[in-house]
């Protein structure tokens, strides 16, 4: 009973911060400089040429805090919900925190392709190339864990699906009408945020 206590105050703690630490910091960064969300993507926050090295170091430290947070409050959920044997969402969990806490450490860029540039242009292509594995390793965990806990949790596992999936048509759209951007990234952050957010309230009652 204690350590069940202990383990729902850690995802109570850990779900929270997960859900307001990006959004909050994000918004917070771009009321001090002149960031066009409708122009740019977040990742153009780690570019030392335009923003300098307190955004750089800061964006390191944001992402990799994203990605160790990530990890604990998949894990948490993992020990209340009893998924430790349930292989592929492990296995997602170690893959999520892997490509977050890479996509850190490798800046974007906007020095132009050139065949001279092989160093720059490597760079930019793995940055864009962690960036969609990113955006495609989270919804997967989610749903894995969603439909993970849908035999014994019927109610929280359609409710949680239906938020992500939501979550995934509404970015879908946004990228079709605006393409990749910090709004549509924005729109993305912020769907998994309400989705953690719901399932902290709703493990820490049960």
């Amino acid at each position: 009973m204690a350590e069940t206590m202990l383990i729902k105050l850690g995802i109570l703690l850990v779900g929270f911060t997960y859900a307001g630490v990006l959004p909050y910091a994000v918004k917070r960064s771009i009321q001090h400089i002149n960031f066009d969300l409708k122009k740019y993507t977040l990742s153009f926050l780690s570019n030392k040429n335009l923003y300098g090295k307190n955004y750089v170091r800061g964006y390191k430290q944001l992402l990799f805090a994203t990605a160790i947070l990530n990890y604990l409050f998949f894990w948490l959920l993992s020990l209340f919900y009893d998924l430790g044997e349930n292989e592929r969402y492990m296995r997602q969990i170690d893959y999520s925190f892997a490509v977050l806490a890479l996509l850190a450490f490798v800046p974007h860029n906007i020095y132009p392709f050139k065949r001279k540039n092989l160093k720059t242009n490597l760079q930019r292509i793995i940055h864009n190339l962690l960036a969609v594995v990113v955006f495609l390793s989270l919804p997967t965990l989610v749903i894995l864990f969603q439909t993970a806990i849908l035999p014994d949790l019927w109610f929280l596992g359609i409710s949680g699906l239906l938020i992500i999936v939501g979550t995934i048509v509404v970015t879908g759209v946004s990228v079709v009408k605006n393409g990749i951007n910090g709004v549509t990234e924005m729109l993305f952050i912020n769907g998994v945020s309400i989705w953690s957010i719901y399932v902290t309230i709703n493990t820490f009652i049960r």
